[in-house]
């Protein structure tokens, strides 16, 4: 509703939310063609020996604080919400293709700084905390770093086919419309 001239309302028509996000949703899944070898290369090199005990997470800056929910007087005492935080740009371990995927996907996990921020706060002990950061902070690297695939062989011949009978009913359509024309004019 807006408010026009003489006090009163009207309706004024916006853009669904759904179209905006989708145009977002398709612009974060890039072509393998978009992509340069050297990086597709580097990627499939990493996805190769990645797994998750192999992130450096010493490195990482972890502060605890004090988690909310369940757990009576302890949550009132002990500080077991893990916030892990890391600069994406330093970190030489992640292929520069996977830590742009990052900040593609994750935008809202990167603060002012360029930090990548997670946080767990599911258990009621730092150590399970820490190990749920880590946990997600791998699950967010695998998939950054999965390469998009290509159509089936199955999938090309199935669209190709049905791109020929689109044409051939174009085709047929034409002529009729053709054909009742030309029979107005003889007529």
């Amino acid at each position: 509703m807006e408010l026009i001239a003489g006090g009163s309302w009207r309706h004024v028509f916006r853009a669904p939310l759904r179209s905006v996000l989708a145009a977002r949703w398709y612009s974060q899944y890039p072509k393998l063609d978009d992509i340069a070898a050297e990086d597709i290369a580097a990627v499939r090199r990493f996805r190769e020996k990645f797994t998750r005990d192999a992130i450096p997470h010493k490195n990482f800056t972890t502060t605890f604080h004090r988690s909310g929910g369940a757990g009576g007087q302890n949550v009132n005492k002990v500080s077991t919400k893990v916030y892990m935080r890391f600069t994406l740009a330093e970190q030489s371990w992640i292929p520069a293709y996977v830590q742009q995927r990052m900040r593609d996907i994750d935008s809202s996990r990167i603060n002012s700084r360029g930090e990548y921020l997670v946080v767990s706060e599911k258990t009621r002990t730092q150590r399970q905390n820490i190990e749920d950061c880590l946990d997600k902070l791998w699950q967010h690297i695998d998939r950054a770093s999965t390469l998009p695939r290509g159509p089936s062989a199955e999938t090309t011949q199935r669209v190709e086919k049905l791109r020929k009978a689109e044409k051939a009913r174009n085709m047929e359509t034409k002529k009729r419309h053709s054909q009742r024309k030309a029979g107005r004019r003889r007529g």
